[in-house]
């Protein structure tokens, strides 16, 4: 038994002595914390519905959500949580699959699996991450480790839950969330020995391979477990030029994990992951609209170049020059935690290193007119301690430091390409542009390093048996030190420099009222102040060649109002929130190139505050057990999400006034459903069958399409339909799916990717496969 289950037992025996409506509440909870540790233990989780008594329910789902285990039901957060048994279920594979499944949750793509831009209740990063170091706008946290500086898109193996939180975080969490938090649990070494390998195959020779091996090695001392993928694929947009290639793919991942509990009251987790990924092209067709920077260097009119334009071109491009994209990145972590009878001490130290790089041709044509290299590298460090008190009456409490530094660099360079030399007659010759082959036309650079310091925490009290408040609170102290320089032409001369560091203070509160109307339907009302620092920017328009201005840190305060209810005899658990969410002085930019008066190319970036901004809306979660083996979900969203006062935005080298438009990002309506049927195959062995569905409305995907209109920069309301039928036994398992079944024509946002055929789309398409997977 392990040391939760033997703490868990006796709290349940203490509460059967006195069950108080109160007594009723802790001791459901217990129970299910007991279910979900013994579950956990034997390495797999329940399914969507528990045995109880000879009748049928929906289970708990056990959450970390307020640092610490909980009924998933009990936690004031708007939440939405996928189990072991969904993740495997749904082939959730990287954080398109369950943000698809989340309410009010969306993100766009920028050609490789890690290029991605998330967001939660419209709360995103308006400011690249590709120019230097920079706070983010979430946490994404893998067994309480920020990962963010490393990926956004960890991959999904071996894992226990995955947590989607909505609203402000930095009271329970290390580093800061602003916007929200992604909160990944992966399964830990135990007792039992243990191997599953999985292999799959689908559609453009897809293969992915997966295995998970588990070995005790001191019996209740020390165990180890190692979880690892390699996935590659001929990809599904082919270049038909001459040099060939497409966006072809290969990605490693490898997770090491020790568990060392040499007493009853102490474990020392210790993990290193390794992820290795290339991808031949940034993913993406010409739509044939060119931006304001490609029709000023290739006309007005996109070249179709022998693959025409989406939605009738899906699948080929035409570069005349290879192009690759991809990072390698490792972390290693620590966790140890020590218990004394009602009071836990954890400490996690984590280190990160990562180098991402993007080269080859950019202008995105058959004419070698330009072509790029674009390395990027990252290192971080964090030091939290965390008290995280268990006591037996009204009142808990957790608190905790931290200490965080991230540093990191860039160097891009931007090179003319043959088709300058007017020599030669296989080439086209960009005319107006004073450049030979091979000569530098731009570059830029910047090193910075952030560094972070906090103490946060937060206070849980009983003030009845139905009434529950939870007060928190955040001191932040953040310092950067960047330096970051543009050039144009070669010899270089430089178009924007700023060097110098700069500080910020603050502090965020929050508070929680729940109130259990019944056993079965709590509600509750939050509010919580959510922050990210400011910075230093280069803008020439903004300010003087080689002067320096900083922008100001953004903050937002969220107010919810929620219900959680369970009904029916566990049968129906429907779950509502609404919210309100007042931004100051949000972080946006832009970038644009011009054309400086010697002929010679130059890139304007800026970084603004936009004055005011507000989002509200509401979200639903359901699921129902509507027959013993019908399983149905729900979850839909609607999102308000406009800027209130942004009259100097700076876009496309102009200023225009943005109030009472869209934030980018934030589609107005979300929604999702799944129905699973189960059947009982005798001897232990079931079978299944399961469709999924997801769609967004219209959305826009960042600043510069709020000055267009229509297509790409207007990206069209989609849905998709997934169909999944699986065998399951003790030994192994077998899934056959189909997803985007009707085959929907549907693009999630437009980027310059490059330029001779306008800007780029990622296009959707039908997928299908099958996966077997066996333990041994």
């Amino acid at each position: 038994m392990t040391q939760l289950e033997r703490k868990t037992v006796s709290r349940i025996q203490e509460s059967t002595r006195s069950v108080t409506i109160d007594g009723r509440r802790h001791l459901r909870r217990q129970v299910a914390l007991l279910c979900g540790a013994s579950l956990l233990a034997a390495g797999w989780t329940a399914a969507a519905t528990a045995q109880e008594g000879g009748a049928r329910m929906l289970d708990e789902v056990v959450v970390t959500a307020q640092r610490r285990e909980d009924v998933a039901q009990d936690v004031p957060i708007s939440l939405t949580a996928f189990t072991a048994e969904d993740i495997t279920l749904s082939n959730i594979q990287g954080v398109d699959d369950f943000f698809f499944r989340t309410p009010n949750v969306s993100f766009i793509q920028e050609g490789s699996r890690d290029r991605r831009e998330l967001s939660i209740r419209g709360v995103t990063n308006q400011v690249s991450r590709d120019i230097d170091v920079r706070p983010q706008s979430f946490g994404f946290y893998v067994d309480e480790f920020n990962v963010v500086q490393a990926t956004v898109n960890p991959p999904i193996l071996d894992m226990e839950r995955i947590e989607v939180l909505r609203g402000p975080q930095g009271t329970g969490f290390g580093r800061n969330a602003v916007g929200g938090a992604i909160n990944l649990v992966t399964r830990k070494p135990d007792n039992e020995l243990f191997m599953e390998n999985s292999v799959g195959y689908a559609r453009f020779n897809s293969i992915d391979v997966e295995s998970v091996l588990n070995v005790p090695i001191i019996e209740d001392t020390l165990a180890v477990r190692f979880a690892g993928k390699f996935a590659q694929t001929d990809g599904h947009i082919r270049n038909i030029n001459p040099i060939g290639g497409g966006n072809d793919s290969k990605y490693q991942y490898l997770r090491g994990t020790v568990r060392w509990t040499p007493t009853e009251r102490f474990t020392l987790d210790v993990t290193g992951t390794y992820v290795d990924e290339e991808v031949g092209m940034r993913e993406g067709v010409p739509s044939g609209v060119m931006s304001s920077f490609g029709a000023f260097l290739f006309g007005p009119e996109a070249n179709p170049d022998g693959v025409g334009f989406f939605p009738e071109n899906r699948n080929r491009v035409n570069f005349n020059r290879g192009q690759s994209v991809g990072n390698k990145f490792y972390y290693l972590m620590a966790r140890a935690q020590y218990d004394w009878d009602n009071l836990s001490l954890i400490s996690i130290t984590g280190y990160i290193d990562k180098d991402e790089f993007l080269r080859g041709d950019i202008d995105g044509g058959s004419v070698d007119a330009f072509f790029e290299t674009k390395p990027l590298f990252r290192d971080s460090f964090t030091q939290e301690f965390r008290l995280v008190s268990a006591l037996e009456g009204p009142l808990n409490w957790s608190a905790g430091v931290i200490y965080a530094r991230d540093r990191g660099s860039q160097d891009q360079f931007t090179f003319a390409g043959n088709a300058f030399d007017p020599n030669d007659p296989g080439n086209q010759f960009v005319s107006g542009l004073p450049f030979q082959p091979g000569q530098q036309v731009t570059s830029s650079g910047s090193t910075g390093e952030f560094e972070s310091y906090a103490v946060y925490g937060e206070l849980f009290y009983d003030l009845s048996d139905r009434l529950s408040l939870k007060l928190g609170a955040r001191v932040t102290r953040d310092e950067i030190d960047s330096l970051t320089f543009r050039t144009s032409g070669d010899p270089p001369v430089i178009t924007a420099f700023a060097e110098g560091s700069t500080r910020y203070t603050d502090f965020s509160p929050s508070a929680a009222l729940t109130w259990a109307l019944t056993d079965e339907i709590n509600l509750y009302g939050s509010v919580a102040r959510g922050y990210k620092s400011g910075g230093i920017q280069t803008n020439i328009a903004l300010a003087g060649e080689g002067e320096r201005e900083d922008f100001d840190e953004e903050t937002v305060w969220s107010y919810e109002v929620g219900v959680k209810s369970e009904l029916f005899d566990r049968r129906l658990r429907l779950n509502a929130a609404a919210f309100y969410m007042d931004w100051k002085d949000m972080q946006v930019n832009t970038a644009v190139g011009v054309q400086r008066p010697d002929g010679n190319i130059a890139f304007i970036a800026a970084i603004l505050n936009a004055a005011e901004a507000e989002n509200y809306g509401v979200e639903l979660d359901a699921l129902a057990l509507v027959t013993d083996n019908l399983v149905v979900g729900l979850g839909v969203g609607y999102l308000n999400a406009k800027f209130d006062s942004f009259d100097g935005a700076f876009i496309d080298g102009r200023f225009v006034d943005l109030t009472g438009r869209r934030i980018p990002n934030a589609p107005r309506l979300t929604a999702n459903a799944d129905a699973q049927y189960n059947f009982e195959l005798g001897n232990g062995n079931e079978a299944f069958v399961r469709g999924e569905w997801f769609a967004r409305s219209r959305n826009v995907a960042n600043i510069n399409s709020l000055v267009q209109e229509g297509f790409p920069w207007e990206v069209p309301g989609f849905n998709q339909v997934n169909l999944r039928a699986g065998i399951r036994t003790e030994r192994w398992d077998m899934t056959a799916y189909v997803e985007n079944v009707f085959d929907n024509n549907f693009f999630t946002n437009s980027y310059q990717k490059a330029f001779f055929g306008g800007l780029h789309v990622v296009p959707s398409f039908r997928n299908y496969g099958v996966r077997l997977t066996v333990r041994l």
